[in-house]
């Protein structure tokens, strides 16, 4: 039986590989991941990846608990909700305040709560694999962190482009994983990146206390204008 010749892909060149995929080892060279601004000046310019990556693991290792990790997290998922899309908390410790939500620049209206400790993992992945949220938070409980846990949430974000972020228990050691960026999250708002994809950053990273102001005076000029 003769071959059909439109059936023989044709030779792909290791350049054009390169070029299309991000998810291939390139050493110590790698392709820049799409990445969301953090919100943070300070932090875009510190971090390797420029931002939180996109459809990628974010991992946050606080030192204690509130440490900041949500209040960190709050200028992302202002934007997203401006954009329209549905933000989701998946069993916080602590049901979050809505004042300093809205205050922060948060769309309430699109601001989805679970409170099922042990549902939560699951419900971070069915929210991801939906494609619709704008970013996913989950707070695992001690014994539910484990490499084969995280790993599924890792495959469900990269189905999209919303970044992911998992906030282990103070003191709980984060699990192997291919996370694309892990945070230490000191008391007093100070960051430690602990791993990248894309290199080391230098040294602690510290924020300046005037983001959720910026972002207060962004939403009034947005409102006047509409």
């Amino acid at each position: 039986m003769p071959l059909n010749s439109n059936s023989i892909s044709k030779p792909i060149s290791l350049g054009q590989l390169l070029a299309d995929r991000d998810d291939l080892w390139r050493g110590r060279q790698r392709r820049p991941a799409p990445a969301r601004s953090t919100g943070h000046a300070a932090l875009d310019a510190k971090l390797p990846t420029g931002g939180w990556p996109r459809g990628k693991l974010t991992e946050l290792v606080p030192e204690r608990a509130g440490s900041g990790e949500l209040d960190l997290l709050l200028p992302c998922l202002a934007e997203c909700t401006r954009e329209g899309r549905s933000v989701v908390l998946a069993a916080p410790p602590l049901v979050p305040c809505p004042q300093r939500l809205h205050r922060a620049g948060v769309d309430l209206a699109r601001v989805l709560v679970v409170r099922a400790p042990d549902h939560a993992l699951w419900a971070a992945e069915q929210c991801l694999k939906s494609g619709l949220c704008g970013a996913v938070v989950v707070w695992p409980q001690r014994n539910q962190v484990n490499e084969r846990a995280v790993r599924r949430l890792q495959l469900a974000a990269e189905n999209g482009e919303a970044p992911l972020f998992v906030c282990y228990p103070p003191g709980c050691p984060a699990p192997p994983s291919l996370a694309a960026l892990r945070l230490a999250v000191h008391a007093g708002g100070e960051l430690e990146v602990l791993r990248s994809a894309q290199g080391r950053a230098n040294g602690p990273i510290r924020l300046a206390p005037d983001n959720v102001v910026t972002l207060a005076a962004r939403r009034h000029a947005l409102e006047r204008r509409a």
